[in-house]
């Protein structure tokens, strides 16, 4: 069995010098490689394709098979089919038998929902994949990337259809110099073409880079040949407040830290049995939270309603929790005085307080009924859910976090906190 480390790497006050040391030398856009034949993603999504009707037989040609108003649609179907159980579980292995080992994770460790499925054809050369950085996008510096041909590029010729990169600490400077100069897109695109490498890497092997590396195709695909790939992101309990706009359990969710525990779960009932109960489901939506103030209320609604109808749930009613008060006197009413189901928006508009919010789980567990956190697309349903979600919230650091769960640690996050504490200090 793959050993994994667990225990604690150093003491808290070290965390971040720790997190430096592996962004900067393990991480730092190295290429590894395994076994393809014991994760044959590249195998799976032709096969995928294949089974849409497309009679291809090599991914490199895929574009003198597959129509180009059609190509869009593949991929978003293939980005869908990444969350199927059979693809997950040959995931989950590849993850914790290849990238935490090889990436010197510790469990436990987060994965991407959906994976990013890409197709780069040769005959558009308007579509290219723009240099960018994770951090630009949303993503915390605590996260880690993977990058995944499932086509080969190592020869040289491959260049322009393999994904360009720049190490680490040239990319910071980079970034420093595009923001101080308000560089335009075709600027940056020069400046960063100068310094950035070709990553040669085929079936069976992948990049693990950074939020902080400069990446992207920068130029048209010339090759004459389509590029496929697949790229995602994971993350490391220990720094799950690390994670910027990409929050734990809804862009991110927990695997397994071993086989038997992947078999457990997979045993399972399916959670929908328990959502036919007779029960009234009733919506919640409040801003009583750091991680929930500032998320309009009818952007929740939106999204309660959506999840409602795609899960087959009728709703009906709607309370709205009182601002200012912490203690969510109205959660606690649904929870404790009605006999009903919960439609909310996520596990991160629960008290912030872990005694208040385990007294208020472990309540509905005993009363009976449903909570659905529609953002992580979790359920409340009996004991074992109620470990789940504890997981969840314990990654995440939720009430203890360094700043509201899905606001990224960056300068603009203190530009933005220094500029409103001067405004209220007035």
């Amino acid at each position: 069995m793959t050993q994994h480390i667990t225990e604690p790497l150093v003491a808290a006050n070290d965390i971040d010098a720790a997190l430096e040391l592996s962004l900067t030398t393990v991480w730092d856009a190295k290429v590894y490689s395994w076994d393809n034949s014991k994760y044959p993603f590249n195998e799976w999504i032709l096969n995928r394709i294949r089974g849409m009707g497309y009679d291809l037989n090599d991914l490199s040609y895929l574009h003198e098979t597959v129509p180009l108003s059609e190509v869009y649609a593949v991929t978003k179907q293939l980005c869908a089919d990444t969350n199927l159980p059979e693809f997950r579980r040959m995931l989950n292995r590849f993850v914790r038998e290849q990238v935490v080992t090889q990436g010197k994770l510790r469990l436990p460790v987060a994965v991407q929902r959906f994976m990013n499925v890409r197709i780069m054809l040769p005959t558009t050369p308007e579509l290219f994949f723009p240099y960018h950085t994770g951090l630009l996008y949303g993503h915390g510096i605590a996260s880690r990337s993977m990058w995944l041909p499932f086509v080969d590029v190592t020869a040289d010729e491959d260049r322009s259809r393999s994904m360009q990169i720049i190490g680490i600490k040239r990319s910071r400077e980079l970034i420093k110099q595009a923001i101080e100069n308000r560089l335009n897109m075709h600027q940056m695109t020069e400046l960063f073409a100068k310094e950035s490498w070709q990553i040669k890497a085929g079936p069976g092997s992948g990049c693990f880079f950074t939020q902080e590396n400069i990446h992207g195709s920068g130029r048209p695909n010339a090759t004459g040949k389509t590029r496929v790939s697949m790229d995602f992101r994971i993350a490391e309990g220990m720094y799950g407040d690390y994670l910027g706009r990409k929050i734990p359990a809804g862009y991110f969710h927990l695997i397994p830290d071993t086989e038997e525990e992947e078999e457990a779960l997979a045993a399972r009932p399916p959670r929908e049995n328990a959502f036919a109960n007779g029960k009234p489901n009733i919506f919640y939506v409040a801003n009583n939270t750091a991680s929930t103030y500032g998320i309009p209320v009818h952007l929740q609604r939106y999204m309660l309603v959506d999840y409602s109808k795609k899960k087959n749930l009728e709703f009906n009613y709607e309370l709205f929790d009182l601002e200012d008060m912490m203690h969510l006197p109205t959660l606690w009413h649904l929870v404790q005085d009605r006999d009903c189901n919960i439609i909310m928006y996520s596990i991160f508009a629960l008290p912030e307080d872990e005694d208040a919010r385990n007294q208020m789980l472990e309540a509905k567990v005993k009363r009976g009924g449903v909570i659905h956190f529609v953002n992580e697309d979790l359920q409340l349903t009996n004991a074992d859910d109620l470990k789940e979600i504890k997981k969840y919230l314990e990654f995440s650091k939720y009430g203890k976090s360094r700043l509201p769960i899905g606001l990224p640690l960056s300068g603009l996050s203190k530009s933005y906190f220094d500029k409103w504490s001067a405004s209220l200090a007035q």
